[in-house]
């Protein structure tokens, strides 16, 4: 029975996250949207929706604000907390039962770096991310248009030249 809540839980997780194939990535956004992470960290960058990592990830992302991949974001505590438990409490984890201790991967701190988006973006050459109208592999929004809706969708790619 229990490899069966957990083969259940492991389903739901992936078809939320990847729609038929050719559909790309379609991250469910929180019914209720905090206005602090909209405007804290889409201040800087597109907010990125929460469910795009396990709450682990943000946790560590939360944890060092004041060397945010070479800024400085620290914010007030009051702003972090709701800004963290927002995350963390909508985060691609969010419903699964946590992992055993031993088998808890580490933290991934960038979006980057996790094994779906290198899956999703294996055929994108690294010079498109280099492009002056992309930037880097982070601005989502440079191709995917609706990305701060947490739509990926490939029929929805625009690729700047």
């Amino acid at each position: 029975m229990k490899r069966a809540t957990v083969f259940v839980g492991m389903m739901l997780v992936s078809s939320i996250l990847y729609a038929e194939e050719g559909e790309g990535l379609r991250v469910p956004m929180p019914a209720k949207i905090s206005k602090a992470w909209k405007s804290e960290c889409g201040s800087c960058h597109m907010a990125y929706p929460p469910g795009l990592l396990p709450g682990r990830s943000w946790q560590a992302i939360m944890n060092g604000l004041s060397n945010h991949f070479g800024n400085n974001a620290s914010l007030d505590k009051v702003t972090e907390a709701e800004i963290r438990q927002f995350l963390v409490y909508n985060s691609a984890d969010h419903d699964v039962r946590p992992l055993p201790a031993t088998a808890k991967p580490t933290p991934t701190p960038r979006i980057t770096e996790t094994a779906w988006f290198r899956r999703a973006h294996s055929e994108v050459p690294s010079s498109v991310f280099r492009r002056q109208g992309v930037g880097s592999a982070a601005n989502c929004m440079a191709c995917h248009h609706a990305a701060d809706k947490g739509v990926f969708a490939e029929e929805d790619v625009s690729i700047p030249r």
